[in-house]
């Protein structure tokens, strides 16, 4: 920024400079050429005049009192045209003269240009000096400027730069006297202060709805365990599932306040993808029964050991799966693709406009639907995988986690969803057949 308002400085001296000196310029040869001209008709004036007043003329001593040391005269007998008086050295090829005809013949007085060019070229470059002098001048209090407008802008930047960083420390901003800086610092302390209070209450509200869920599970397990008391098979094998559930609710609540609170997680390890694929599909069985559609999961390439938080990748899975169940209809299929789970579902798919905005989550935040892919994406973000939309018409998206090992040398990244469907098919199948699993 400093070099920049610099140079448009130094660019708007020159500019103004140019309007000025070349007028200038112009101005002072042109005065010169016009007092040359004046020089020599009152040099011949005087000349005429001082032959006049003596008896017999002394053109020497004319000459000699009226001409300078560049200057010279020659008189001719305009009947003859003998060179009456000529004075030495003769006159230069570019000498500049003016002829005038007087009582004893034509009398021409000349000057050597020479001299007043070198004259002229004299005050050209006085005024040159004159204006690299401003130059360096302007030069240097644009440099000045420069450094007084930049320093309050850096430490701006560098302000902001701290709040994105999530340091939100409100030290006074000191201002400047430039009224914009100045606003933009106060308006940058009002929003660092108003998203500091937000956050604290997120906070507050976190860790008090995490205390009441806890509170509820714990009272929900505590009726689990005293059926699990009972005598009776059926009814203990129940209170067994519901107890391993609330203690599942609970690892989940632990794993999503950690990722809220750190942006990240300090349980990631290499787990086995597909297991964690098949387990989640086997819980969401029931639900997908008693709905009516069929549930899958497939292999098209065999799932490498992939690291991440095992709770979180579950998460995404469960999300993924959730919304198939609600918004989509038809068989909805997982198909493991290295260290990617696509999940296909057999619907209409979206729209183009949704499809855009399928990630962003509602903008009215007392909303009730919309948040699940928008939370499935910012936890898949926070285990440093990804998650995106491949297809649409059957609608696919795919989960892509980070691969424990590295990528083998000429193996394709795993193969989209979008694929040809024979090589899907071809995969391992853990529910049997699954017609039109790719539309």
């Amino acid at each position: 920024m400093r070099r920049r308002l610099v140079i448009s400085t130094i660019a708007i001296v020159l500019v103004v400079l140019g309007t000025i000196a070349v007028p200038v310029a112009v101005i002072v040869y042109s005065a010169a050429e016009s007092q040359i001209e004046v020089n020599l008709q009152q040099q011949a004036d005087s000349i005429q005049s001082f032959i006049g007043r003596t008896v017999t003329p002394d053109y020497g001593a004319a000459a000699e009192f009226v001409l300078g040391d560049d200057d010279g005269m020659r008189l001719v007998d305009d009947v003859t045209g003998e060179v009456v008086y000529e004075t030495a050295p003769e006159a230069p090829p570019d000498a500049q003269s003016i002829t005038r005809i007087v009582d004893d013949g034509e009398l021409t007085v000349w000057t050597d240009v020479e001299v007043v060019n070198g004259d002229i070229q004299r005050r050209l470059n006085v005024l040159a000096a004159l204006a690299f002098g401003a130059l360096l001048a302007s030069a240097g209090l644009a440099a000045v400027q420069a450094h007084q407008l930049a320093r309050p802008l850096e430490r701006l930047a560098a302000r902001a730069a701290r709040i994105g960083d999530g340091d939100f420390s409100r030290t006074p901003f000191t201002l400047t006297n430039i009224p914009e800086i100045d606003r933009i610092g106060t308006a940058l302390d009002t929003s660092a202060e108003r998203v500091e209070t937000m956050l604290a209450n997120e906070r507050h509200f976190t860790a008090d709805a995490t205390h009441q869920l806890r509170t509820g599970i714990t009272g929900i397990a505590m009726r689990f365990e005293i059926l699990a008391l009972r005598r009776e098979p059926d009814v203990i094998t129940e209170a067994n599932a519901g107890l391993a559930q609330t203690e599942l609710l609970n690892a989940t609540i632990d794993e999503l306040l950690a990722a809220a609170r750190n942006r990240s997680t300090q349980e990631r390890q290499p787990f086995d993808l597909t297991q964690l694929v098949n387990d989640h599909a086997d819980e969401w069985q029931p639900r997908f029964g008693a709905a009516r559609r069929h549930l899958s999961v497939i292999t098209a390439a065999p799932a490498p050991v992939v690291f991440g938080t095992k709770g979180l990748a579950g998460q995404v899975i469960d999300i993924l799966i959730d919304n198939t169940l609600k918004h989509g209809e038809g068989a909805v299929t997982l198909m493991i693709d290295g260290p990617s789970v696509v999940v296909i579902d057999q619907g209409k798919g979206m729209t183009p406009d949704k499809l855009k905005t399928v990630f962003d989550g509602p903008v009215d935040p007392a909303a009730k639907h919309g948040r699940g892919l928008a939370l499935a994406r910012r936890l898949a973000q926070v285990d440093g995988a990804t998650l995106d939309v491949v297809g649409n018409q059957p609608l696919r998206i795919r989960y892509r986690l980070v691969r424990a090992d590295p990528e083998p040398e000429g193996q394709p990244v795993g193969a989209s969803a979008a694929g040809n469907g024979a090589e899907q098919m071809a995969g391992s199948s853990r529910y049997g057949d699954i017609p039109e699993v790719l539309g």
